[in-house]
């Protein structure tokens, strides 16, 4: 009997400590920890978890870099014309779309986590706040359903410039230029330099990108996120060791913090791992990466909370799960809708799609001859296989979800990671079948023909600002209580009060405002607000059309306002009141 290789036998210890943080990792996850007390424990402890593990990523990066200093120096002095390309791409994308809050709530309610993070470093957003003495004071807050490493990358934006609610744009803008260009790395190391021109190229001229990298959201994080992932996989493998192996790791661990369902590519990166150790011949298991179970567990606990707290989960009238087969057939028309669609009303690429299927296929009808051959599978390749699986993984689970179709203009961004992937197959299909036709021209002049055919139209549209209406009665309150004369005012919001928290305007929400009326009318006695504004809509609420004040904007009797303001939107009108009495609710009769 052969006795194992050395190098096995030193592992041995090494595996037995990831299996022992493996199980802790599923003990404290899943069964120690009650969901309370993993809200709890996020709250109070999800920054410095965050800042412990963010700061441990970028030092294990920085490692990687040093022994490429010359690589990446030397393109830094001289950029060529490539950088200039990917300039253009960015600036392209930037300026297809005007910087805005695009996806209502959520966009606020992600900055003014930011911003309690930036104040408070305790992960919660807020939702009801006060001056005091010259301090904006949060007041209300609660655990957002939300990844918050996004978040913490915006509170350390406010840490270091101040806080400014235009951050996040900057945040999103950078993020853009670093998602293009990790994209242009990874792509020409898949398919070679006009590869990784033509995937930025597919991915700068969908509108999609630029909304989104233009907006308030988490999807360039996300997106960035699973670029980088994907080159630090890339890097793993071709020269396997445990700096590259823990970079790997706590990338994958940040990517999972990124969005829901980014958890998800935690097993391609395990399955790279793996392969890892194949080329290397030996097990690699520094530090970095038997702790990875339990660095990841704060995720399960995020999960746990949000599966225990429905009100969280936003569902529509009737329905009672987030996911379920009833929505898989209405989501699938709809992807299939948004992907090869011809007209200007979404804000896809069909170009990118018929480029990308087209590369799909290249790529099975290769994967069915390597079955045959068994040739060894460059870096590159495996990278892409791996991750394209967990893709398509992401893809089938938002299948199932309640409110995922993709030609809805709000959610098509669940598209994004898709989108990644089939750009870089569409490049690998392009380079491919260039080398017996010259293909490669064709399929950058059809990148010209789809941008004034449809993608400069669908960018004229604006979809994300031109129809959101409640976008647009946001602003005009804000600017009609920016008109009023100064002094503390305390506004009541038939929407939501976190906008205003974030303009540092005391505000509450209707539903609070009903149960708060005897507060209300002692700070009416007392002058603390010079005024109390209260926005209605009123909407057709008899069979004849007659317009009256929406049954869910509806104050008790008790509340007098003073008509100040009205303005239609779309199918309904906005009111803005001034509350200048709360009357006292009758005293019941005796006997009743």
């Amino acid at each position: 009997m052969t006795p194992p290789a050395p190098s096995a036998l030193a592992a041995v210890p090494r595996l037995l400590l990831f299996a022992l943080s493996s199980a802790a990792a599923l003990g404290i996850g899943f069964l120690l920890v009650t969901p309370p007390q993993a809200e709890w424990l996020i709250r109070q402890g999800g920054y410095y978890y965050m800042l412990a593990l963010f700061a441990g990523f970028v030092a294990c990066v920085l490692r990687i870099a040093r022994p490429r200093r010359e690589v990446w120096q030397g393109w830094l002095r001289r950029p060529g014309g490539t950088a200039a390309v990917l300039l253009a791409a960015t600036l392209f994308v930037l300026w297809s779309d005007t910087y805005q809050h695009k996806v209502l709530f959520d966009e606020y309610v992600l900055q003014a986590t930011g911003f309690h993070l930036h104040a408070t470093k305790e992960v919660g957003t807020v939702i009801r706040a006060y001056q005091f003495d010259g301090t904006w004071l949060p007041i209300d807050t609660y655990l957002d359903k939300r990844p918050y490493f996004f978040t913490f990358l915006l509170s350390l934006v406010h840490d270091l410039t101040g806080y400014r609610i235009a951050n996040i744009f900057v945040l999103n803008s950078l993020l853009a230029a670093g998602f293009l260009g990790l994209t242009y790395w990874f792509a020409r190391q898949l398919t070679g330099r006009a590869g990784g021109l033509l995937a930025v190229t597919l991915l700068a001229t969908m509108p999609l990108l630029g909304q989104n990298a233009t907006g308030a959201g988490m999807e360039m994080h996300n997106l960035t996120m699973l670029a980088l992932v994907m080159c630090l996989a890339l890097l793993y493998l071709r020269a396997p060791d445990a700096d590259r192996l823990v970079g790997l790791c706590l990338g994958a661990v940040l990517l999972a913090q990124s969005r829901y369902e980014s958890a998800i590519y935690v097993l391609p990166v395990a399955a790279v791992v793996l392969a890892g150790w194949w080329r290397a011949r030996a097990v690699l298991l520094p530090w970095g990466a038997v702790l990875t179970p339990l660095l990841l567990v704060p995720c399960a606990w995020h999960n746990r909370v949000l599966t225990a707290t429905p009100r969280l989960w936003q569902l529509a009238e009737g329905q009672t799960s987030r996911f379920s087969f009833d929505y898989l057939r209405v989501n699938l028309a709809g992807a299939v809708h948004f992907l090869f669609n011809f007209g200007n009303t979404l804000a896809n690429s069909w170009y990118l799609s018929v480029l990308g299927v087209a590369g799909l296929a290249w790529g099975l009808w290769t994967a069915g001859r390597w079955l045959r051959t068994r040739t060894p599978v460059a870096p590159a390749v495996l990278v892409t296989v791996l991750f394209g699986l967990g893709v398509a993984g992401n893809f089938v689970l938002v299948q199932f979800y309640y409110w995922s179709r993709l030609d809805d203009i709000v959610t098509s961004r669940f598209a994004l990671p898709l989108t990644l992937m089939l750009a870089l197959l569409a490049a690998a299909g392009v380079e491919r079948l260039n080398r017996r036709w010259p293909v490669r021209r064709l399929a950058f002049l059809g990148v010209g023909v789809f941008l004034l055919v449809s993608g400069l139209p669908a960018i004229a549209y604006r979809l994300y600002t031109t129809q959101n209406l409640v976008m647009k009665e946001i602003d005009w309150e804000r600017e009609f209580v920016l008109a009023r004369p100064p002094g503390p005012r305390l506004f009541l919001s038939n929407k939501s009060s976190i906008p205003w928290v974030l303009w540092q305007l005391p505000a509450l929400d209707l539903p609070a405002a009903r149960l708060r009326g005897s507060q209300l009318r002692y700070h009416l006695a007392q002058g603390t607000f010079q005024e109390i504004l209260v926005a209605q809509s009123l909407r057709p609420t008899t069979p004849n059309g007659d317009f009256g004040v929406d049954p869910d904007d509806q104050l008790p009797e008790g509340f007098r306002l003073e008509l100040l303001a009205e303005k239609r939107f779309g199918g309904r009108t906005e009111r803005l009141s001034r509350l200048v009495a709360v009357e006292p609710a009758p005293a019941a009769a005796p006997g009743s």
